[in-house]
């Protein structure tokens, strides 16, 4: 009797120890990536903190002796980056709030509402990501010169709030309101709501996870956008961020030091901002829709 419970068991322990092996070769393998991954910030950081004589000394000494934390100062106070902040935020700002409101409206046309064409409409708005943004420049940039908004932020903050450069966010949120049954919408007609009403008190609250997905891509765009501002920002004063980073690098020239700090102050907010967000964002790309 116990000869044939060993023979039984066996298999099963060699079952777990397999999966166990397996367990661990993942999290190595994966360990080992976030390593490769990680190593470039790494190095900015340690860059960051070198004095000069140690920049020269280049790959030789990859964690400085004595951190250089005045060099993050030094990136801050030498340029008016509290100016580019401000302006950065008020493009991020406009940016989420103009998408949200265009993006939200047309993926709920698109998902919930029957209208003649409404599919043949969609498949061209989806043709549109085809096409690439330097075959508008010229028409675009003729067109705000025409009416007098080069030099002014309008050019970066207009065309959001009409769907400019959205039709991947209206895809992202048409997925999720296609997957609120249709009861909900149809039980709340039965009540007397209105499509507004709808829109504003039952979809927009269980597609949250998209929502923020949706203002996070937004966010990281704008925040890193540097073809934009420099097309369209001739005033200093209005410079953002990236702009303000590429000024610096001009005039620090070889100071590789202050060069990485900038830019560790500068890619900060996006990485806290990830983290921070996190498990919606990863929710909002898996298209889960509503749970349950």
């Amino acid at each position: 009797m116990n000869q044939i419970e060993k023979e039984h068991r066996d298999p099963k322990l060699t079952l777990s120890q397999r999966r166990r092996i397996k367990s661990a070769i993942i999290h190595i393998v994966l360990l080992a990536l976030s390593f490769v991954f990680l190593f470039p910030f790494v190095w900015m950081l340690s860059t960051a903190l070198k004095t000069p004589a140690e920049l020269l000394r280049g790959i030789e000494v990859l964690l400085p002796e004595d951190p250089q934390w005045r060099n993050f100062y030094t990136a801050v106070t030498t340029v008016p980056f509290l100016m580019y902040l401000k302006n950065s935020l008020i493009l991020v700002f406009f940016a989420v709030m103009g998408t949200l409101f265009s993006a939200t409206l047309s993926a709920y046309a698109f998902a919930k509402l029957r209208w003649p064409g409404r599919d043949t409409l969609f498949v061209v708005m989806l043709a549109t990501m085809m096409i690439p943004a330097q075959v508008i420049l010229i028409p675009s940039y003729i067109l705000y010169a025409q009416i007098g908004w080069l030099g002014t932020r309008l050019p970066l903050i207009v065309p959001y709030f009409f769907g400019g450069g959205a039709a991947f966010y209206i895809f992202l949120l048409r997925q999720f309101f296609k997957g609120i049954p249709r009861e909900l919408t149809e039980s709340a007609i039965v009540d007397g709501a209105g499509h507004f009403k709808i829109f504003f008190y039952i979809m927009l609250p269980l597609t949250k996870p998209a929502l923020l997905t949706v203002s996070l891509l937004v966010f990281m765009f704008v925040w890193n956008d540097y073809f934009g501002p420099l097309i369209y920002l001739s005033n200093p004063d209005h410079w953002t961020l990236a702009l303000g980073l590429r000024g610096f690098q001009t005039q620090f020239t070889g100071r590789y030091d202050l060069m990485m700090a900038a830019a560790i102050l500068v890619m900060a907010p996006t990485i806290v901002l990830f983290f921070i967000a996190q498990k919606h964002f990863i929710e909002g790309i898996t298209f889960t829709g509503i749970k349950g």
